[in-house]
């Protein structure tokens, strides 16, 4: 048994609304969201109406518009670029989001974004985020009922909507697909999160909540986006960056992650680590931003310099990218202008097979669990300047050590280190550290440590 109606029965529907309005896809539907606002607005800014949108990403957009653009494969009269999917798949945040921000409407943002802003009734009534999984069937839950609609509807005038009653031969496959995608899981549930929510992010006033990262294939081919978060419970692959900072007498720089930390609470790590961004252009890029942000903070009253790279400015262009480590050829050119610039920061790419092979870099949380995570990692190696040294407590963004190679690997081994006041202290080393250590990448970084002892080291 089906029940079909029209586009104005479905805006009649949406606009009477009583409790809650869930919405997966907008691309098939395509609403006029101008003539939804004002009712909602005093609707969702008393408390009284859930509103939850979930977008299709621009990747997933792009996708459909390949076979909409062209009449020789849609077989329609009329067209749709992709400018007209985005024109749709923005027009809930500029057209609704807007509108009851712009009016000071509330329960607008997350509840953790709201926490000692707010009275501890206070709950989100508005949910606007971009799944980067595709959504494979467009639905609307309107208070207790469903409707979908033809995936492709937007290339055609058809615009039939069906409400997916219990007596529907797919009720019961429609309603696992939303609790899957829309509903908040049970306190048992094992899942913990829904689809939409973990591979989504939401807009907010702070802005996206996840950073938007590339997944990879076993070849390092690119398979799409997905947020940062989602990679600790799948397979998929990331890329990566280490960097191993060097003072330029060969020491290499260490740090211990604090102890609330997302994740290797205590854990002694590598110098710098970080996601490459979709927004990065390289990995080269990546590694420059890493660095820059974790050995600079803020510069506040030394705008007055005399033309030398301030210690303390934020500029990922202070990190000067040399290239590939090939020692065998780089003997010479360029370390006259390392050596000359005496309080300059300048990096190299290295080891090429931790970029093609892949790397599981565990993660320990602070419940006991251990979630695996899977990586292209993209190594480089970096020379601080000539004072790096008697500026470490400048570093703010953890606790630093700097240490001979042969004293890490001992640390290592025993499993504790003396600290600055004499002191024996445990040394516990992340799973990344480790995999350095245990690596052939190993012997590159000590012939790096002892080509800059040879070269730079303090007479």
């Amino acid at each position: 048994m089906s029940n079909i109606i029209n586009k104005e029965k479905l805006m009649e529907k949406l606009i009477n609304a009583k409790q809650e309005v869930k919405m997966l896809s907008v691309l098939a539907f395509d609403i006029d969201w101008t003539a939804l606002r004002e009712i909602w607005f005093d609707k969702i800014n008393a408390g009284d109406l859930n509103v939850e949108i979930i977008l299709e990403s621009e990747e997933q957009a792009y996708k459909r518009s390949i076979i909409a653009s062209n009449r020789r494969f849609s077989g329609e009269n009329r067209s749709y670029e992709l400018g007209s999917f985005l024109n749709i798949l923005h027009a809930p945040g500029l057209d609704l989001r807007k509108y009851l921000l712009d009016r000071g409407c509330k329960y607008m943002e997350p509840v953790e974004d709201m926490k000692g802003d707010a009275s501890i009734n206070y709950k989100q009534c508005f949910s606007l985020r971009t799944c980067y999984l595709e959504i494979p069937y467009p639905m609307v839950k309107i208070d207790d009922e469903y409707y979908t609609c033809f995936l492709f509807t937007k290339f055609n005038d058809i615009r039939q909507f069906e409400q997916i009653t219990k007596e529907h031969s797919w009720y019961e496959g429609f309603d696992k697909y939303i609790h899957a995608y829309l509903t908040d899981p049970l306190p048992n549930d094992r899942l913990k999160q829904n689809v939409a929510k973990k591979f989504s992010t939401e807009e907010t006033s702070k802005g996206n909540h996840l950073e938007v990262i590339n997944l990879y294939n076993n070849e390092r081919i690119s398979l799409g986006l997905l947020p940062r978060d989602s990679f600790m419970d799948t397979n998929y692959i990331k890329n990566v960056i280490w960097a191993l900072v060097f003072t330029r007498d060969g020491k290499l720089l260490i740090q211990q992650r604090s102890k609330n930390a997302k994740d290797n609470q205590g854990m002694w790590d590598k110098s710098v680590g970080g996601h490459v961004s979709a927004d990065d252009v390289d990995t080269v890029k990546a590694a420059a931003r890493e660095l820059a942000e974790e050995l600079y903070t803020v510069e506040a009253d030394e705008q007055s310099g005399h033309g030398q790279s301030s210690f303390l400015q934020v500029n990922v262009d202070k990190m000067k990218f040399l290239g590939e480590w090939t020692p065998d050829s780089r003997y010479v050119l360029p370390f006259e202008e390392v050596g000359s610039q005496k309080d300059e920061s300048y990096f190299f790419r290295i080891s090429y097979a931790f970029s093609k092979t892949i790397i599981n870099s565990p993660r320990h949380l602070p419940t006991g669990d251990i979630r695996d995570v899977y990586t292209f990692t993209d190594v480089y190696v970096c020379v601080v300047g000539n004072y790096f040294e008697e500026r470490m407590d400048d570093l703010k963004n953890a606790k630093y050590r700097l240490l001979e190679l042969y004293e890490l690997k001992d640390a290592m081994i025993d499993g504790e280190i003396q600290n600055s006041n004499g002191d024996w202290e445990p040394f516990n080393m992340s799973p990344d550290l480790k995999t350095i250590v245990h690596s052939e990448l190993w012997q590159d970084l000590t012939q790096f440590a002892d080509y800059l002892k040879k070269q730079f080291g303090r007479k």
